[in-house]
């Protein structure tokens, strides 16, 4: 059940007394983004002036599940409270997913599995003011949230990156961005497929629309883990499963709306070395996403210096790698990043953003994975072929994962909604991939 409404049109008092730590700047020693849009320089990303920036961004989830779900924490608290805290933690962007399926659906205050709405503390989600005959009220759209969650964001100086989650609000079982049309069996796992790969791309210029000259958002990802396993993403070679051409023709429609953000471009997922038709270096599995061609034959936009790559690195707790004998740490891994995508950092090729990261930190190998990775993130393994950076440059951007609490690996990095509450050793990897 939701919580009884205040007045909608008359803040409450605990967004008042939300005004003092609004104010603060972000925590651990990092920095907020500057104002203004971000552009690329080599593999650098940069603010209007040309200065190098790092983009330490946190996912909040939610608005990746079905139709109609809110995101996270909004049972207990406001979603100001979360953006709020996510400043207080250091960070300097969020991430938040949407779905196809989702992005229409008025918000579900009522059902538990989808959580609930604490109605008196997120009064302006009320779309009318006047409950219905059951005494519950109508919430707004997945896109009206997005709006006010932007326009609080900019407000305290958080930049925002929508990331395409999936087609219908559950995991992508087809491993593409669309489950409809050429290239698709017309399913995603068992949902009957409702998303056509031209829905998908004007969905995308419908939010690259609505927020175009904002810039609080700087960034789309274009689709988050499109996995390869299924054999059919291709990187080049045209056809409707070809991920190099997906991003160039949904970055040029977006960039027709909104010449100003990043276009973030993903490496598909692959566990096994890809076929040797795919495009891809055949010689290795890339788990995290694989952009062994991008170097060769880049995607190419019509706005150039907006392409970001993205990746997702995480320890076995998430990503099941032992038992493909894919090493989390050590020099085993640091070759494999080397491999997969940071020559594109060492090469001064393009930027690469690590779109997800994230572990409980709970064992030894889950600490030894964070260690090697925030090291390469920062330059410390050049003497094995990483990347470096010089006087002025900024080291590798990443997102972890996620603000809040959860009872699923790798757990959120606060032990409860509000402000504060961090996991301190969680903590103490975040705040070496803040911006100084």
């Amino acid at each position: 059940m939701a919580v009884l409404a205040l007045d909608p049109h008359i803040a409450p008092p605990a967004i008042v007394l939300q005004v003092a730590d609004r104010e603060r700047p972000a925590a651990g020693g990092g920095r907020l983004l500057p104002s203004g849009f971000l552009s690329t320089s080599g593999s650098q990303i940069v603010d209007a002036g040309g200065r190098s920036v790092r983009i330490a961004s946190i996912g909040w989830n939610g608005t990746d599940s079905p139709p109609g779900a809110v995101l996270a924490g909004l049972w207990q608290v406001s979603y100001r409270t979360v953006l709020d805290a996510i400043v207080a933690g250091g960070f300097n962007t969020v991430r938040i997913p949407w779905t196809d399926a989702g992005l229409d659906v008025p918000l579900n205050g009522y059902n538990d599995r989808l959580g609930w709405i604490h109605t008196s503390l997120n009064w302006d989600l009320v779309a009318d003011p006047a409950p219905d005959a059951n005494g519950r009220y109508r919430y707004v759209t997945t896109l009206q949230l997005f709006e006010k969650v932007v326009s609080y964001a900019g407000q305290i100086g958080l930049k925002v990156i929508f990331d395409h989650h999936t087609n219908e609000g559950t995991e992508q079982k087809n491993g593409l961005w669309f489950d409809l049309g050429p290239g698709s069996a017309g399913r995603d796992g068992g949902v009957k497929g409702r998303v056509t790969a031209e829905t998908f791309k004007q969905n995308w210029v419908r939010i690259a629309r609505t927020f175009a000259g904002n810039p609080t958002v700087i960034g789309f990802d274009l689709h988050n883990e499109p996995n390869g396993e299924k054999g059919l993403i291709t990187w080049g070679g045209g056809g409707p499963t070809d991920i190099k051409a997906m991003c160039e023709t949904v970055g040029a429609a977006i960039q027709s709306v909104n010449r100003d953000a990043l276009i973030i471009c993903p490496g598909p997922f692959f566990y096994a070395p890809p076929p040797a038709a795919s495009g891809m270096d055949p010689g290795f599995a890339t788990p995290s996403g694989n952009l062994t061609a991008a170097g060769t034959n880049p995607v190419k936009l019509p706005i150039a210096n907006k392409l970001v790559y993205t990746v997702h690195e995480y320890p076995d707790e998430v990503s099941d790698i032992a038992r493909f004998d894919l090493a989390q740490s050590g020099a085993a891994y640091v070759d494999r990043m080397n491999r997969g995508w940071g020559y594109l950092v060492r090469d001064n090729i393009a930027p690469v953003w690590i779109g997800e990261m994230g572990s409980s930190l709970r064992t030894q190998a889950d600490r030894d994975w964070a260690a090697t990775l925030i090291g390469y993130m920062s330059g410390d393994y050049g003497n094995q072929g990483g990347p470096t950076f010089g006087p002025g440059q900024q080291p590798i951007s990443g997102s972890w994962w996620l603000i809040g609490p959860s009872n699923d690996p790798p757990y959120g990095i606060q032990t409860e909604w509000g402000i504060g509450n961090f996991r301190s050793e969680q903590r103490d990897i975040t705040d070496r991939m803040l911006m100084r």
